[in-house]
């Protein structure tokens, strides 16, 4: 019963515009970054309004996170960095590959 009031609940907040809307601007077109306290966060390109090329993802000292390489919006691969150092990476299929063994990080 109560999962059923939650869902009501969330259906009146959704139809009410609480939501997040994402809107599309096809004229979105050049490089994108985002700081935080003064620091690079995230750093990409747009074309067309869809994410494009390396889009990379920092820490908050500054140091590699991920990187994303988008084509048209859809992303082919993600690395992701361990002391600024690639340890793992995701084709689009979802298929895993160890670049470099760690003790950084537990893999299974």
């Amino acid at each position: 019963m109560l999962r059923f009031f939650l869902f009501l609940a969330v259906l009146f907040f959704a139809s009410k515009g609480f939501c997040q809307s994402a809107t599309s601007d096809s004229t979105k077109t050049g490089i994108y970054y985002f700081k935080n306290n003064n620091i690079i966060s995230v750093k990409g390109y747009f074309k067309n309004a869809k994410r494009h090329k390396i889009w990379t993802w920092y820490n908050a000292d500054g140091s590699l996170h991920k990187q994303i390489k988008y084509k048209h919006g859809r992303h082919l691969w993600i690395i992701y960095f361990e002391k600024n150092k690639p340890w793992l990476k995701i084709n689009r299929h979802g298929k895993r590959r160890v670049i470099r063994a760690c003790d950084c990080r537990e893999y299974g």
